[in-house]
């Protein structure tokens, strides 16, 4: 997708949902072999899947209203997700003797995707009955349409509460407010219909590990980035022997080149922005002066954008990042092209 960069482009249309069978039965077969060639990910493990076939079922029964809440570390979710739900879901249903027919989920994806993806994304999300949602600002088409399909839809609606892949497994981003307040409006919308089907969110998560580490892949990648970021090669430690001694010099190299880039941009907003940089504190450990530089980095940065765009900082540095991207989309995609 390309954009005329001197022109204003209409607004971001809404997607609608539309749900169509055969493009989910096509797509269950194809599937595994789609993540094989799009992904790195070579075996798929699932656990206690039978508390979601049995929260399935509840919901076929109409005793439930389902909401699933996903950890969300790394764009390839969405084929794990998929894994779940259409091959182990029903296997582990026909072990306990459920009958579940169409295993399934509705699902909130952000908007920007298509964007950067690939437009054909548009119509698959559409028609797998994904629902586009504007992240920066109060989307309350969006919000409108995902209460109605927890309240009434087929299938449960999947979310990730952390709001976007933050490319960590043992870090979870804050928690957004979202996937709870859908549930209170499922409860209100149920007690306001005097249904009786209870609210459930369940939480899933998910974790990537690597078979065989990569290691080698992963010095020639320092290499490069040592290169490319001006730092001499890496004086490498003779007495580093053994798999400790490799880890330790890792370490090492990746904590010369974190100070050297943030030196770099520290300069970089120095000169440019008249952005001031305190010295660090040499009182604490490294690791922790590191680590408040970055802070700081990211706040200043942050503000110099926010003050481009006439933006007030709010919230954590995700609530900002959010805001200055919807920004740019307002700016890019006009309700007033003309």
């Amino acid at each position: 997708m390309s954009f005329d960069l001197h022109r204003a482009q209409p607004a971001l249309a809404f997607i609608l949902p539309n749900y169509t069978p055969w493009l989910r039965r096509l797509m269950q077969p194809l599937m595994p072999a789609w993540t094989s060639w799009q992904t790195d990910v070579a075996e798929i493990e699932t656990r206690d899947v039978e508390t979601l076939a049995k929260l399935y079922h509840q919901m076929q029964k109409g005793q439930t209203r389902l909401l699933i809440a996903f950890r969300h570390p790394s764009p390839t979710d969405p084929y794990i997700l998929s894994h779940l739900l259409w091959q182990d879901l029903p296997r582990k249903a026909r072990a306990l003797g459920l009958k579940l027919g169409t295993t399934h989920s509705y699902f909130i994806y952000d908007r920007g995707i298509p964007l950067w993806a690939g437009s054909y994304l548009s119509w698959i999300f559409s028609h797998l009955g994904g629902v586009p949602i504007q992240r920066g600002k109060l989307d309350l088409r969006s919000l409108k349409t995902a209460r109605h399909l927890l309240l009434n839809g087929r299938f449960p609606l999947t979310v990730a509460p952390e709001g976007g892949n933050n490319g960590h497994n043992e870090i979870i981003s804050p928690l957004e407010p979202g996937v709870a307040q859908l549930a209170f409006w499922c409860a209100e919308d149920l007690k306001a219909e005097s249904r009786t089907e209870s609210v459930v969110i369940l939480p899933v998560g998910i974790q990537y590990r690597y078979l065989t580490p990569p290691w080698q892949p992963l010095d020639r990648l320092l290499s490069q980035l040592e290169a490319d970021s001006g730092l001499a090669p890496f004086a490498k430690d003779k007495s580093a022997i053994g798999w400790e001694g490799e880890q330790a010099e890792r370490y090492e190299r990746l904590y010369r080149l974190a100070e050297h880039l943030l030196t770099l941009m520290e300069g970089y907003y120095r000169e440019f922005y008249g952005v001031d940089f305190d010295s660090p504190d040499t009182s604490l450990d490294p690791n922790t002066q590191l680590a408040e530089r970055l802070a700081t980095l990211m706040d200043k940065a942050l503000q110099v954008t926010e003050n481009y765009f006439g933006l007030r900082p709010k919230g954590n540095v995700i609530d900002r990042c959010r805001r200055l991207e919807q920004a740019g989309w307002d700016r890019i995609f006009r309700e007033d092209p003309s």
